[in-house]
């Protein structure tokens, strides 16, 4: 376990500067910005080329380029670099094309993924979004493929820490374009240069992010030569794979675009009731703050663990397999599990904290917090799911999680229109979450009995029982650190000093919210080492020897 934590040190600090970088972005963002019927225009355009780039090739690239990669490298005389010369070629031009039909559609892109409510400036003003963010699409992909050569070739660091210039750039755009605007911006309001200024600003980032990555490709021992022959590629084998995984992607996306439509209208009839905007921008920055311990944790442990995991597979020894699958799953537990309820008792006050500035009011902010909680509650759930599904990809199976993935949406759909259409209007995003968090934990329990039939070493490991104690270790934190909220927040009653802080709102959030988190740690450090939690024996372990040095 040491040695894993050894290997995803590097990922984990790259992500978690990409990931608070990331952050501040959206905080510069939603202040520019704020959460209403204009900050869902940006949101939608600048999502669409994420959500073409992922349902067309990213998801297919994901899944089987590293498989395929390790095999072709470990069977070919060349170290699979004529294979990966030609992958490269595929996959440009399929990006190239796919971006030119993408800007001429771009408007019916734009009613697609938005409610019928908007008006035609909201619409307007979301097609010019579009037209400047859907160039991204190339450059996500160029991203994610150089990403993956690195892998392969044992370079997972540099490629964490990538995003890191692509939030620089956006938050530069940001605060520039908060200069220079006055009040709430609205789609009646804002200019021409302002919406040039965001959309430009956010579209040079992702350039930024893939460029930055050549050096380090270079340095591994590979560069690109273009190879438009594909015969005799081992292609034919990675399109077949590719499929169930494209479907895979798909049904995701069918599942996002009823959500981006009915969060799109939640924001347009709150507006036209007076209550406070909370709409797509608010679900997705509500999501982004789930996904800041996942992406630091789980990704970086499963960057480092797929490339074994596809060797074990294609060596056959299924033995390290489910070991190494096994104990993946109990360090992403005996992490994420504590994060999850730490955001779920603090989501408010940090969304307070990070989106009540600016353009964005504090019950705007502490709304998005509210959201987060009810993602916490399936960030566990999502995270074991994460890791299963790349076991499934290790050994080049994709039309298992395609199959799994739709019971999850359907899921996720069935139960999110239902709550959506029950709660009242300043719930209706809330009810989405909740419903998110439902779905993923029954299909990750579904997930986790079939899995572990297959291997004899996930058989023998009682996950359950780890899980139930990592739990109440977590819960036992998670009550403290209320308890020392509930006090830190009578204690600002008494006494000239906490009556200041108080009067200085974000000091005041900040103290409580730092106060809150070191109480939860210590005491679930404390559960945890009584209850012989051997994971975090692992990272002490791991820091000792770090310190030492």
């Amino acid at each position: 376990m040491s040695k894993a934590l050894g290997n995803t040190s590097g990922m984990a600090l790259g992500t978690l500067i990409s990931r608070i970088s990331g952050v501040v972005r959206d905080i510069v963002l939603v202040a520019a910005i704020g959460t209403g019927i204009f900050s869902d225009t940006y949101s939608v355009a600048n999502s669409i080329p994420n959500i073409i780039y992922i349902l067309i090739a990213g998801g297919a690239i994901n899944a089987v380029f590293i498989p395929s990669l390790i095999r072709h490298m470990a069977d070919d005389a060349d170290n699979g670099k004529r294979f990966t010369d030609q992958l490269l070629t595929v996959i440009s031009v399929i990006l190239l094309g796919i971006v030119a039909v993408a800007m001429i559609g771009a408007s019916l892109l734009i009613r697609l993924y938005s409610t019928s409510q908007w008006s035609v400036q909201d619409l307007n003003v979301a097609t010019v979004f579009a037209l400047w963010c859907l160039p991204q699409i190339f450059f996500y992909g160029m991203y994610t493929v150089i990403s993956q050569v690195l892998n392969s070739r044992g370079v997972f660091v540099v490629p964490m820490f990538a995003p890191i210039i692509n939030n620089i750039v956006v938050i530069a755009t940001a605060l520039v374009f908060l200069s220079i605007s006055t009040g709430q911006p609205t789609t009646a309001s804002v200019t021409s240069s302002q919406l040039t200024l965001l959309g430009a600003g956010t579209t040079l980032g992702v350039i930024l992010q893939a460029a930055v990555l050549l050096p380090s490709l270079k340095k591994s021992g590979y560069w690109f030569t273009p190879k438009f022959s594909v015969r005799n590629s081992g292609l034919g084998k990675v399109g077949d794979l590719a499929i169930w995984t494209m479907g895979f992607v798909a049904v995701n996306q069918l599942s996002f675009l009823v959500i981006a439509r009915l969060t799109t209208y939640a924001n347009v009839i709150a507006s036209q009731q007076g209550l406070i905007e909370i709409g797509f921008t608010s679900y997705q920055k509500g999501q982004l703050m789930m996904m800041l311990p996942h992406s630091i944790i789980t990704v970086s442990l499963i960057t480092t663990l797929l490339p074994r995991l596809s060797k074990q597979s294609h060596s056959g020894d299924l033995v390290s397999f489910g070991r190494d699958l096994t104990e993946g799953l109990r360090l992403v537990i005996a992490f994420i599990l504590p994060g999850a309820m730490l955001l779920f008792i603090a989501g408010p006050q940090l969304g307070r904290l990070l989106y009540g500035h600016g353009a964005s009011s504090e019950l705007q902010g502490t709304s998005v917090g509210l959201i987060a909680s009810a993602f916490a509650l399936g960030l566990p759930a999502f995270s074991v799911f994460y890791v299963l599904l790349r076991s499934y990809y290790a050994q080049e199976n994709t039309k298992t999680p395609f199959y799994l993935n739709l019971g999850f949406n359907v899921l996720h759909l069935s139960i999110g229109i239902v709550f959506f259409s029950l709660v009242t209007t300043s719930l209706k995003v809330v009810s989405l979450a909740i419903a998110y968090s439902i779905a993923y934990t029954i299909t990750a329990v579904v997930t986790w009995l079939r899995a572990r039939k297959r291997y004899d070493e996930a058989r023998n490991t009682n996950i359950t029982r780890h899980f139930v104690r990592v739990g109440f270790a977590s819960l036992l934190g998670a009550l403290a650190g209320v308890v020392v909220h509930v006090v830190f927040l009578q204690l600002v009653s008494h006494g000239e000093i906490f009556s200041a802080l108080q009067r200085n709102g974000f000091i005041f959030g900040l103290l409580d919210l730092i106060v809150e988190a070191i109480v939860f740690a210590a005491t679930y450090l404390v559960v945890a080492n009584r209850l012989k939690i051997t994971e975090l024996d692992s990272l002490q372990e791991f820091l000792k020897r770090r310190l030492r040095r």
